[in-house]
C-alpha cells in the first residue's frame, strides 16, 4: 500500500490539474495575438512621413535666404516646353525661375512615377545641356549653368541652378564662380535629401 502511495504521488508530481491547464493555454493564445498585433503595428511605425513639394522648396528657401532667387512658378505647358517632361511622367512637379529670362536661377522638383524616373532625369539633362549651349556667350549665367546638379532621391528628380549674386567672386575667374554656385546647389540638396529621406 505504501509503494503504491508512493508511485501515485510522483506519478502526479509534474501533471498540473485540469483548469490550471486550461487557463495557462488560455494565457499562452492571448499573448501571441497581443504579439501579433504589434508586429503587425510595426510598418505603420516606420512609415515614411508625407512631405509636400512646397515643404522642400521651403527648406531650400529657409537654408538659402536672401540667395534663393528664384520666384516665378512654371505652368504644366512651361514645364513641358522647356523640359519635355510631360503630365504623364510625374505625380506631381514644382518648378520655379526668375522673373526676366536673362537670369537663370533655376530650381525644378519632379515626383516622378516610378515607371517614369528614367524619362525625367533623361529630359533634364537634356535640359542642362541646352540652357549651357544657350549660355555660350554669357560668362555668368554659364557658370551658373555648368555648376547646376540633378540629383534623384528615391522617386524626386530635382535640378537645381542656383548661386544668386555671382559678382562677389566674378573677379576671380570662372572656376571661383563655378565652385561658388555648386556649393550653393550642394546645400540646397542637402536640404532636399534630408527632407525627402526622414
Amino acid at each position: 500500500m505504501m509503494a503504491m502511495s508512493l508511485f501515485l504521488m510522483t506519478g502526479c508530481g509534474n501533471e498540473l490539474p485540469e483548469d490550471e491547464l486550461v487557463n495557462n493555454g488560455q494565457a499562452f493564445e492571448m499573448q501571441k495575438i497581443s504579439d501579433d498585433l504589434q508586429a503587425s503595428n510595426f510598418p505603420f511605425q516606420d512609415e515614411k512621413k508625407f512631405v509636400t513639394l512646397t515643404e522642400l522648396k521651403d527648406g531650400v528657401k529657409e537654408l538659402l535666404g536672401d540667395k534663393y532667387w528664384p520666384e516665378v512658378d512654371l505652368t504644366k505647358e512651361e514645364l513641358e516646353q522647356r523640359t519635355g517632361i510631360t503630365e504623364d511622367m510625374y505625380v506631381d512637379f514644382l518648378a520655379e525661375r526668375q522673373v526676366l529670362d536673362s537670369h537663370i536661377d533655376t530650381m525644378i522638383i519632379i515626383h516622378a512615377k516610378e515607371a517614369h524616373v528614367g524619362d525625367v532625369e533623361q529630359a533634364l539633362e537634356q535640359y542642362r545641356t541646352s540652357v549651357i549651349e544657350e549660355n555660350r556667350g554669357h560668362p555668368q549665367n554659364l557658370c551658373k549653368a555648368e555648376a547646376s546638379r540633378m540629383e534623384t532621391i528615391e522617386d524626386y528628380v530635382c535640378f537645381v541652378q542656383l548661386g544668386a549674386d555671382t559678382t562677389i567672386v566674378a573677379d576671380k575667374g570662372e572656376d571661383e564662380i563655378i565652385a561658388y554656385c555648386q556649393e550653393e546647389n550642394e546645400r540646397a540638396l542637402y536640404v532636399l535629401e534630408k527632407e525627402i529621406l526622414e
